[in-house]
């Protein structure tokens, strides 16, 4: 072994580098007044000369649209108040009014002072219905479906429409719109699109209304001409006054007071940005439903097309959730600062919020928008969509996820925390479910349908609900859901009724393991419930090919059930216990068309049962098939069974010749936990996270899928190989091809990896431990090369060759950095003065420039240094933000995001100069756009928390290694000019 020795150099001090150091405020900071409005944008696009004017248009100036009206603005005593009805005119750069909330009454300083500087100003010219500040629009509505229908016409203006609740319950008492299906509850353009804000009704359009889904039509009247005499007028009955004119009416619209709330809320998924809401508080739409639909409304750019649930109050120090408009209320006096997140995001606020400090919320002003620069301007817009191209993993060890299920005759299912994987064998192609939020605790499959029903546990504010998904295999999409206070917290057992023409199937919660709920997925209708002796119910499921006869199997009773279903209500009318006294363990199998049943037992035999005279009859017990248990058994076809168990036991059982034949396993892949038959042989699932294929009539053992036994510490690759390494916590270093997807060698460490990387051009990898030593190994071999001892007791937290492969720079625990020139595959020399320090925390990260004169080092507490090289100076003259680096995806070296996108992500790539990809401590992959940080898409991965993502070797697709989960995520990014 060769070795280089070293001895540290001097520390020198520390110097930090604190980019948070901002003023924060005593008290609440109102948004409203000057001199840090944050309408001071809006406001300063108003002249001087104009600053006083109120402009509104009635109904009687539509009808006179050609006419100007001008009359002196009265002047205004300064201790008299003035109370004027305003809308603020958006310019372009302004933050965005939610256009369904109430217009406030507002008593403007500025307003009045402008209008006592300038008495003699006249009123301009009001604007046409395109370019006026309140937004009135004329809009056709058709009932869905009904292509003869002449349509409805009507005039909609906001400042009597003032939500999105408020318009459909005006539609609704439309006589010439009444749906025979109910109260409308949706809009749809002419195309099927659901419209779910004012804002987004465009002028002389037509819509149609409906009670439920869209229904495609041709309705006749659709290019008829629209006129202004529209069959119906927001403000027909109640004419909106003109301030500007001396009349009774603004003494009569005053007494009408409506008063309104300013505030400010930041979208959970993008904290750095922030839109402005209006709240009237005589609103009477439920606190929910104004989650729901107002505020998703005013956030739809950032939730990727999901609905608020949750809102926080950001206070000095903490975060309060929101729950009521009276605490809404009461928390206005405090703060005008919330977030807003949906129920995804709100179980990762969770965790989260506590990390992220509440008081950086409160600069002195929270300012508009920037406008773009005319750099940003010239960026192309772009956008891109986000998949799972491949998971490379299977976890054997876990109950939830050990079983293996056959789809189709080469296509088999299985569940990795809450994805659901189809892996097509042929072709090697994988498919992906991924509806779930939450792990997924059991699954099973119909037997004659594409049918999946599949369960999640879902975290509430109070209390944990059961998800139950019933979806299509073929298509990946979800049929229904089913929720019941029933089925407790956690499912144990599901099982589809083996007949083709119904939709039942059997539910047994953890809470409640002695129930069977009787469920008609379809309808989501627990039809009945059975209560079973067993303690804990082992296996259920209808048996005989049909649904009256359902069987109950404990460890020690093995029950059938018939129900009558002609009965009203539904009734137990036989129940039948084994006289066979056995202990069971709740394996079984259909044979003969579904109308015999299989079950085993902990003594290695298999008992059939059929159905004689219409009662369950024991036809047969063959005993001792196997030594052990038996708790797998597989139908390879109508005669033949395997019986398998945990120990690695397999034996073929010919029904009708009563032949057994036996089949081996080699004990290195681990012990069997699950076995599914397909057209080609059995496919296998091991505790050592091995899917193999045994053909039939052949001996030999294909791998089709390795997965690692433990999580992650590392994963790197080179873009000119067809292959990536992986690291584990159990000490072994993984060679995965990626054409093949499949692991090439493997070897084991003898210390604990923490770190690795690869030379650029060099067939060498380097490993650095816990024990102070970097480890060198030949990536074509595997073969040992030599091994860097170095002379500090500390670990290596972080090793990264320059972009030329020359040198070599090694981070530490003690927040030293060593820097070593590249001889050879085993050479390296530790530079002169090579080791420098300037912080005692640890590095956590290395990242070298492009042209490799800079060294960026980023500690634990997401401080950094930038180190000169080779002068080993600290360079104050540059910031992060003004060096290219070289494979740069640590979030903090990124200077098209914000800081609060930074606090949320592992990683962070640049894909093109308006798009970057980053990798979220929440489990999501989010692409933001540059020009305006703005989350356009989100892909939710399902694994958990991702501990980083590296470029892959194809152009463009990228992995994640995932926390505490050993699975390898390969995405595909598709970029779209």
């Amino acid at each position: 072994m060769n070795a280089v020795e070293y001895m540290p150099m001097p520390t020198s001090e520390i110097s930090k580098i604190d980019e948070n150091d901002e003023h924060q405020p005593e008290s609440r900071q109102s948004l409203s007044e000057p001199p840090y409005s944050i309408h001071s944008d809006r406001l300063s696009s108003i002249s001087d000369d104009n600053a006083s004017l109120i402009k509104i248009n009635n109904d009687e100036e539509r009808s006179q649209e050609s006419k100007s009206v001008e009359e002196p603005v009265q002047k205004v005593k300064p201790v008299e108040k003035l109370k004027q009805i305003t809308r603020i005119s958006k310019s372009k750069d302004s933050k965005i009014l939610s256009s369904s909330m109430a217009i406030t009454e507002d008593e403007s300083a500025l307003l009045k002072l402008n209008s006592l500087k300038k008495p003699s100003q006249a009123i301009p010219t009001i604007p046409s219905i395109d370019r006026r500040g309140v937004k009135g629009v004329l809009l056709r509505f058709f009932p869905n479906g009904d292509d003869h229908h002449p349509g409805v016409i009507m005039a909609i203006n906001e400042l009597e429409i003032k939500s999105w609740e408020a318009f459909l319950n005006f539609l609704n008492r439309q006589p010439k719109l009444i749906l025979s299906s109910g109260g409308i509850q949706y809009v749809y353009t002419l195309d099927g699109e659901q419209i779910r804000s004012m804002n987004k009704l465009e002028n002389r359009q037509s819509y149609v209304v409906a009670a439920g889904a869209f229904t495609k039509a041709n309705y006749r009247s659709i290019n008829d001409a629209f006129n202004d005499h529209s069959n119906g007028r927001t403000n027909k009955k109640n004419p909106v006054p003109n301030p500007t004119k001396r009349s009774s009416v603004v003494t009569q619209r005053r007494s009408s007071r409506i008063t309104g709330d300013q505030f400010y809320i930041f979208p959970y998924s993008c904290l750095d940005t922030h839109e402005i809401m209006i709240l009237n508080r005589n609103s009477t739409v439920k606190f929910d439903s104004w989650l729901n639909k107002e505020v998703t409304s005013l956030l739809y750019h950032y939730i990727d097309n999901d609905i608020i649930t949750h809102l926080f109050a950001i206070q000095k120090s903490t975060f309060i959730e929101i729950k009521s408009f009276s605490q809404l209320f009461n928390t206005l006096k405090i703060t005008d600062r919330f977030i807003a997140c949906s129920e995804a995001e709100f179980q990762h606020s969770q965790r989260n919020l506590s990390a992220i400090v509440a008081s950086g919320f409160f600069n002195n002003t929270i300012l508009p928008k920037s406008p773009l620069s005319e750099f940003q301007r010239s960026i192309p817009k772009q956008d891109a969509k986000l998949s799972i191209n491949w998971i490379y993993g299977y976890d054997g060890t876990k109950a939830q996820t050990k079983t293996l299920y056959n789809l189709s005759d080469n296509e088999i299912l299985y569940v990795i925390n809450a994805v659901c994987i189809l892996y097509e064998i042929d072709l090697k192609q994988q498919r992906f479910y991924t509806e779930h939020n939450n792990a997924i605790h059991c699954l099973t499959t119909h037997q004659y349908h594409p049918l999946v029903a599949s369960s999640e546990t879902i975290s509430s504010t109070d209390r944990l609900y059961v998800l139950i998904h019933i979806w299509d295999h073929m298509k990946l999409e979800t049929i229904t859901k089913l929720r019941k206070e029933q089925f407790g917290s956690e499912i144990s057992l599901l099982s589809f009724s083996t007949k083709s023409d119904d939709n039942f199937i059997l539910i047994v919660s953890r809470d409640k393991p002695k129930i069977i709920l009787v469920t008609d997925w379809k309808h989501n209708e627990i039809i009945y419930s059975i209560t079973s002796k067993s303690d804990k119910i082992l296996s259920t499921c209808f048996a005989f090919n049909t649904n009256e006869w359902i069987t109950c199997i404990g460890q020690q009773y093995l029950t059938f059930y018939r129900i009558d279903w002609n009965s009203k209500p539904l009734k137990i009318t036989a129940e039948q216990e084994s006289n066979v006294q056995n202990i069971y363990t709740g394996a079984t199998a259909f044979f003969n068309p579904s109308e015999q049943l299989i079950v085993g037992d902990e003594v290695g035999s298999a008992h059939i049962w059929c159905l004689t005279d219409n009662e369950p009859r024991l036809l047969a017990v063959k005993e001792s098939i196997i030594e052990k248990d038996v708790q797998m058994i597989v139908s390879i076809n109508e005669e033949s069974f395997l019986l398998a168990n945990e120990q690695n036991q397999m034996k073929l059982w010919h029904v009708r010749s009563n032949t057994i034949a036996d089949i081996s396993l080699d004990n290195t892949y681990g012990s069997i936990q699950s076995i599914c038959s397909i057209h080609q042989g059995l496919v296998i699932g091991t505790k050592s996270n091995y899917i193999l294929l045994k053909k039939f009539n052949q001996n030999l053992i294909d791998v089709l899928m390795q997965g690692h036994t433990d999580p992650s510490t590392c994963i790197c690759s080179n873009q000119n190989i067809d292959s990536f390494f992986f690291t584990s916590s159990d000490r072994y270093l993984y060679k995965w091809n990626t054409r093949t997807k499949l692991v090439e060698w493997s070897i084991k460490s003898p210390q604990l990896i923490s770190c690795a990387t690869l030379h650029p051009q060099r067939n060498i990898i380097i490993l650095g431990t816990e024990a102070s030593k970097l480890l060198i190994y030949d990536t074509l071999s595997s073969c040992y090369i030599t091994t860097i001892l170095l002379r500090i007791n500390t670990g290596v937290k972080a090793v990264r060759f320059s972009p030329d492969g020359g040198d070599l720079a090694v981070g530490l625990k003690n927040g030293a950095i060593c820097l070593f020139e590249v001889l050879g595959n085993g050479e390296f020399n530790l530079r002169t003065n090579g080791t420098f320090q300037n912080n005692n925390l640890p590095v956590v990260d290395i990242i070298w420039s492009v042209d490799s004169s800079y060294l960026l080092a980023i500690y634990n507490d997401d401080n950094y240094n930038i180190w000169s090289i080779p002068s080993f100076d600290i360079v104050h003259e540059k910031n992060i933000e003004n060096i290219s680096w070289y494979q740069m995806t640590n979030p903090m070296a990124c200077n098209l995001i914000g800081k609060s996108i930074v606090a949320m992500c592992t990683s962070a790539i640049v894909l093109s100069p308006n798009l970057i990809i980053c990798a979220g401590k929440d489990g999501q992959i989010r692409l933001f756009q540059s020009s305006n940080k703005r989350n356009i898409r989100t892909l939710q991965v399902g694994l958990g928390s991702i501990q980083s993502m590296i470029p892959s070797t194809s152009g463009n697709s990228y992995l994640l290694s995932i926390n505490n989960n050993p699975a390898i995520v390969e995405i595909q990014v598709n970029i779209e000019s």
